[in-house]
C-alpha cells in the first residue's frame, strides 16, 4: 500500500492541512486556524508542526507546503513574502523537517493551487492557469501537466511588478477592498461585509466589486496575453464573490485580450479554495524524488 501524504497550505491569514492516501483521496483534514493569533516565528512553526502532527500517522512519505512566495522553492526557503512577515527568510522546509521527522517539499501557493485545480479538471487541460484573491493576489500556469515557474522559481510573482498606483495587488487583495471602499463609501469594508451586502442587493457594495472586478480584469488580460491558457481558475477567500465581481472582470478581459475575446477561455470560481492547494501541495510530493 502507498505511503500517505499530508498537504499543508499556508496563507496570508489562515492555515490547513488534510491527509491523503497514496491515490491522493481525502482520509482527514485539519481545522483552518488563524495566523493573525499567533504572536511570533516560533510559535508560527510549532503551530504548523503540531497541525501535522496531529495527524498522528505513522506511514507518512511526505508533506507537501503551499506557502506565499516569492521563496526559494528548492532550497525550501520562503524570501521577503510580503503576505507572511513571520516567515520571511526563514528555511521552512529545514525547520518542519526538524519538527516533524518527514520529508518537506514547498511550493508557492498559487502554483500549488493550479496545480490542484487542473488535477481536479482531469487534466483535460495543456496550458491551465490559476489565481488565488486574498491577503494577497497569486498566479500560477500549469503547462502539460508540470508548473510553470520559470528559471529561478520566480516565474509568476507578477503580482508585485509595479504600476503607477502600486502593484497589482494594491487594489486586488483583501487590502485593496478596503481601499476601494474607502474611496467608493467613505468607510473601509473587508470582504466578507462587502459580499454580505451585496447579497442584499446594497448598491455600493455592487459598485465595490464592480470596481474590484474591472481592476481584476485588467490584470487578468496581461496574464492571458502572456499565457494564453484554455482555462483559468479563481480561488482564495474573495472568490467566493465571484457572481459579483466576474461581470465588470470579463468584460475587461474581453476588451484587453483579444485571445479572450476570440477563444473559448473559461474562467470559473473554483469549488475547492484551499483543498486545492493543499491537493497541488500532496502531488508536489508525490511526483517528487522523495515519495
Amino acid at each position: 500500500m502507498s505511503k500517505k501524504i499530508i498537504g499543508m497550505d499556508i496563507g496570508g491569514t489562515t492555515f490547513s492541512s488534510t491527509l491523503f492516501d497514496g491515490d491522493l483521496r481525502i482520509i482527514e483534514t485539519s481545522k483552518k486556524k488563524l495566523i493573525s493569533q499567533v504572536a511570533s516565528t516560533d510559535e508560527l512553526l510549532t503551530e504548523l508542526s503540531n497541525q501535522i502532527n496531529e495527524f498522528n500517522c505513522s506511514d507518512i512519505a511526505g508533506i507537501g507546503v503551499s506557502c506565499p512566495g516569492p521563496l526559494d522553492s528548492k532550497n525550501g526557503t520562503i524570501l521577503d513574502t510580503p503576505n507572511l512577515k513571520l516567515l520571511q527568510n526563514i528555511n521552512l522546509k529545514k525547520e518542519l523537517e526538524l519538527r516533524c521527522s518527514a520529508p518537506i517539499c514547498i511550493e508557492n501557493d498559487a502554483s500549488l493551487f493550479t496545480l490542484g485545480e487542473w488535477h481536479q479538471q482531469q487534466n483535460s487541460t495543456n496550458v491551465f492557469g490559476g489565481i488565488t484573491l486574498g491577503t494577497g493576489l497569486g498566479f500560477g500556469v500549469v503547462i502539460d501537466g508540470k508548473i510553470f515557474s520559470g528559471a529561478h522559481g520566480l516565474g509568476t510573482e507578477y503580482a508585485i511588478s509595479p504600476l503607477s498606483h502600486g502593484n497589482w495587488e494594491t487594489y486586488v487583495s483583501i487590502s485593496g477592498i478596503k481601499k476601494i471602499s474607502q474611496k467608493q463609501i467613505g468607510r473601509e469594508l473587508d470582504p466578507k461585509q462587502l459580499h454580505d451586502m451585496a447579497k442584499n442587493a446594497n448598491d455600493d457594495a455592487l459598485l465595490i466589486w464592480n470596481e474590484f472586478g474591472s481592476h481584476l480584469g485588467l490584470a487578468i488580460s496581461h496574464f492571458i496575453n502572456m499565457i494564453d491558457p484554455e482555462m483559468i481558475s479563481i480561488g482564495g477567500g474573495i472568490s467566493k464573490a465571484f457572481d459579483f465581481f466576474q461581470a465588470s472582470m470579463k468584460n475587461t478581459v474581453n476588451e484587453f485580450s483579444p485571445s479572450y475575446k476570440n477563444f473559448n477561455i473559461k474562467i470559473f470560481e473554483s469549488n475547492h479554495k484551499e483543498l486545492s492547494s493543499q491537493l497541488g501541495a500532496a502531488l508536489l510530493l508525490k511526483t517528487s524524488d522523495k515519495y
